[in-house]
C-alpha cells in the first residue's frame, strides 16, 4: 500500500482518512469498535471537530492501548484568538493527547469569516499561539467555498486545507488543486461520498482516490463501511469506461437537485439558511436526531416553513436548482423525520 504525503506536513497517511462526524450517532462501545477496526486495517489519520458533540471523546477511548501511530486532526468554529486557543485545550483534554497533529479553522466559508479569522485578534493567530506552546503541529483550514479557498491558499498561512470533492463537486479541480500543489499544501477531501447520499459510494470514493495528492475522509459509523472504504483504497485501479458511464448517469440524476453549498442563493428575504435545508438529507443521515432537534438545524427548519416561493434565489443559483420546490420537499422530509 502506497501511503500519501500530506503536503508540506510530510505526514505519510493511508489513502483514506477516518471522518469523525457520524460516530456521534452510535454508542461508545460501537464507536470504539469502528475506530479500532479502521486503525487495524491501516487507517492512520482521524478527522474530527469540536462541533461534532462527543466525537473527540469517543476517539480518545478508541485510542487507549493502541500502539500504532495515529494522526489526529480537529477543528474549531471559534473566530477569535483567545476562543480558538481555549478550544484547542478542550480538544486536547477530550482526545487525551498532549499535542494535536493538525488543527483547523472550521468552515471559513465567506468573506466575513475570512476577515475575522485573519484579523489581529482572529483565530489564526490563536492557532499560532497554540503552535508556539507546543499544543499543535500544523495549522489548517476547512471551507466549502472555492473562491474563499483560493484566497486562503494565497495567504500561504496554512499547511493543510480541507475541501469538498466528489464527482458532482469538481470545481476545485480548476484552480484550487493547482494552487495548493504549487505551495505544497496538504489536501483533505471531505464529502467524497457526498455526505453519504451518493447512490454508488464505492465508485464515488474510487473517483476521488484517483487524485493521489489528496486524502479523502469519508464519515464512518459501521465496521462494514470501514472495511468497504479500505477495500476500495487497497484495490484501487483506474476508472473504466463503464464506470465513467455510471458516473455520468449519476451526475445527470443528481445534477438537478444536488446543492454544492456555493451560497450564491443567499440572502433569502425570509432569512432562510437555504443551503442548510438543501443539505437536510445529509444531516439526517449523519447526525444524531437529538442534536438536530435542538439548535441551528431546527431553527433553519422553522424558518424554511416560511418560504413564500418568491423565487429571489432562482436566478442566483449557477446550477439552476429548483430551490423553492426543494425547500418544500425537504421541509416535508424533516417533518417526517421529527415525527411532527
Amino acid at each position: 500500500m502506497k501511503y500519501r504525503r500530506l503536503g508540506r506536513t510530510n505526514i505519510e497517511v493511508f489513502p483514506v482518512a477516518f471522518g469523525g462526524i457520524p460516530i456521534q450517532r452510535v454508542g461508545m462501545d460501537e464507536a470504539v469498535k469502528v475506530i479500532r477496526r479502521a486503525i487495524e486495517l491501516g487507517i492512520n489519520l482521524i478527522d474530527t471537530a469540536r462541533a461534532y458533540s462527543d466525537s473527540e471523546i469517543k476517539i480518545r477511548e478508541a485510542l487507549k492501548g493502541v500502539d500504532k501511530r495515529v494522526y489526529i486532526s480537529s477543528k474549531s468554529q471559534n473566530r477569535t484568538r483567545d476562543g480558538v486557543l481555549e478550544d484547542v485545550k478542550i480538544s486536547l483534554k477530550n482526545l487525551g493527547v498532549e499535542k494535536i497533529d493538525i488543527y483547523q479553522l472550521h468552515g471559513v466559508n465567506d468573506r466575513d469569516a475570512f476577515e475575522r479569522v485573519l484579523a489581529p485578534d482572529g483565530a489564526y493567530y490563536g492557532l499560532l499561539d497554540a503552535k508556539e506552546k507546543g499544543l499543535i503541529d500544523f495549522i489548517a483550514v476547512s471551507s466549502h467555498s472555492t473562491d474563499i479557498l483560493e484566497e486562503l491558499i494565497r495567504t500561504d498561512k496554512f499547511d493543510v486545507i480541507q475541501l469538498c470533492y466528489n464527482f458532482i463537486e469538481t470545481k476545485v479541480e480548476e484552480r484550487v488543486f493547482p494552487m495548493a500543489l504549487e505551495k505544497d499544501i496538504g489536501i483533505i477531501g471531505m464529502k467524497p461520498i457526498g455526505g453519504g447520499v451518493m447512490p454508488n459510494p464505492a465508485l464515488s470514493l474510487k473517483y476521488v482516490l484517483q487524485k493521489e495528492f489528496l486524502v479523502p475522509d469519508p464519515g464512518m459509523e459501521a465496521i462494514k463501511e470501514v472495511e468497504e472504504n479500505v477495500r476500495v483504497a487497497m484495490e484501487l485501479t483506474e476508472i473504466t469506461s463503464e464506470e465513467y458511464e455510471e458516473i455520468e448517469r449519476i451526475r445527470k440524476e443528481l445534477g438537478s437537485t444536488f446543492c454544492r453549498r456555493c451560497e450564491y442563493c443567499q440572502p433569502c428575504p425570509q432569512g432562510i439558511p437555504i443551503t442548510s435545508i438543501m443539505r437536510a438529507k445529509d444531516f439526517m443521515k449523519r447526525l444524531p436526531k437529538e442534536n438536530l432537534r435542538n439548535g441551528w438545524f431546527y431553527e433553519a427548519y422553522l424558518k424554511a416553513q416560511n418560504c413564500t416561493k418568491c423565487e429571489t434565489c432562482l436566478p442566483r443559483c449557477p446550477y439552476k436548482l429548483p430551490i423553492p420546490d426543494l425547500i418544500e420537499e425537504n421541509v416535508k422530509l424533516i417533518k417526517e423525520f421529527f415525527g411532527e
